[in-house]
């Protein structure tokens, strides 16, 4: 129990559109994992690492987070959640009227209650690494789509996450923000993060995971690496 940092128990969410939903499913994460997604279904991969952050609300089914259960009624609650948890995929988003700075300080301000908080050190590294510090003070539409994506990957690294969600980073991101990006998990992993992605990039999938996720047609299984899927 103590390595263990997510439980989801007879866990159920509705489809999208044509998609069949996941079905009332089982998942541990443990400290370490590193999760990767296979399925024919971008929309279902997406789905279940929406469902991993918060973003998409149960039909039923309970949530754990270090062995105490998430209130998913209240937004507010699941904050202590939130700011642990890294979200980078295509359809994360900013406040458009704000500033990058704000936006990738937004979450400091709040618990803060204050607007004056210096950026860290640590956060300032991570734009120095994706090469964005000269865009600190422009607005979202402003930058150019892998610029927006790669402040999406500072905001969530920022957070010295416990768990960090990817959908697809291969696609949206040149090789040498790529290359960067798998640098800075090499070393979040040693420390104890646990990963979940969904990847074409057979390298990708073969360096950073120890478990695999499968989703046939709404049903989810969890297999450890190696182990035979049926």
């Amino acid at each position: 129990m103590a390595s263990e940092l997510i439980r989801l128990s007879d866990y159920m969410v509705e489809a999208l559109a044509d998609e069949n939903g996941l079905r009332n499913f089982n998942l541990i994460l443990e400290r370490g994992d590193a999760c990767s997604i296979v399925t024919d279904s971008p929309d279902a991969a997406r789905h279940l690492l929406r469902a991993l952050a918060t973003l998409e609300p149960p039909k039923s089914g309970r949530f754990f987070y270090k062995g105490e259960e998430l209130d998913l009624s209240d937004y507010r609650k699941l904050l202590r959640y939130k700011r642990k948890a890294g979200y980078i995929a295509p359809d994360a988003t900013f406040i458009i009227n704000r500033s990058m700075r704000d936006n990738l300080m937004l979450m400091r301000y709040y618990f803060e209650d204050s607007t004056t908080v210096a950026m860290p050190v640590d956060l300032m590294e991570l734009c120095r690494i994706f090469e964005l510090e000269k865009k600190l003070d422009v607005k979202p539409h402003q930058l150019d789509p892998e610029e927006q994506r790669l402040f999406v990957i500072v905001r969530e690294l920022s957070k010295d996450p416990d768990i960090v969600l990817i959908d697809r980073p291969r696609a949206f991101l040149r090789t040498k923000s790529f290359e960067a990006l798998k640098s800075i998990l090499r070393d979040l992993i040693k420390k104890g993060l646990a990963l979940m992605f969904f990847s074409a990039d057979k390298s990708f999938t073969h360096e950073f995971s120890n478990k695999r996720i499968t989703i046939d047609r709404g049903k989810v299984t969890s297999f450890a690496s190696g182990e035979k899927v049926a």
